[in-house]
């Protein structure tokens, strides 16, 4: 099983570096240049911070970037999220795939990716799970990276999710 967590943290943090990596030809990362501020601390989790206990995420309307890890065609494949009214109203593939989902850059995500921050910390805080590991920066008001693995007795059922770029607004 410890091979399996450090080969999900390691899919996990590769696909965050292609994510980082995928810009436009000037070397900027392309974005969504609009007025919305950033997402500002709110409520952080308690001091140690338990599967249970993380805080949902406030916001109604915000943007971000995903990246799920997963057994799965599209996995590590970056994906920007947008979310009206707490529901996800948008996801795209923010970079192609030459693996073997084949998909391409503004390819509407698959719909099991369209997922809330509050539906991470949803997956962080399952109780139930055989193992969850949670990055939560001190002052960020959403988790870095959830990895979840629901039965350690099944093989290729486990998921990760890495946040980041959230733009509030």
């Amino acid at each position: 099983m410890a091979v399996r967590l450090r080969y999900a943290a390691v899919l996990t943090t590769l696909a965050t570096l292609v994510f980082v990596a995928c810009g436009d030809d000037d070397g900027s990362v392309a974005e969504d240049t609009s007025d919305a501020s950033s997402s500002t601390p709110t409520e952080q989790p308690t001091a140690e911070p338990t599967v249970g206990t993380y805080p949902p995420f406030e916001p109604d309307d915000y943007r971000f970037h995903l990246v799920v890890s997963c057994f799965c065609l599209g996995a590590g494949v970056p994906i920007k999220v947008t979310v009206a009214d707490t529901d996800v109203v948008g996801a795209v593939y923010a970079a192609d795939d030459h693996g073997r989902s084949g998909v391409n850059k503004g390819d509407p995500a698959d719909k099991s990716f369209w997922v809330t921050i509050n539906d991470i910390i949803d997956a962080a805080n399952d109780t139930e799970a055989a193992s969850v590991e949670v990055e939560w920066p001190p002052g960020q008001d959403y988790p870095s990276s959830v990895y979840v693995d629901k039965d350690e007795k099944m093989v290729d059922e486990e998921i990760g999710y890495g946040v980041s770029n959230v733009k509030v607004g």
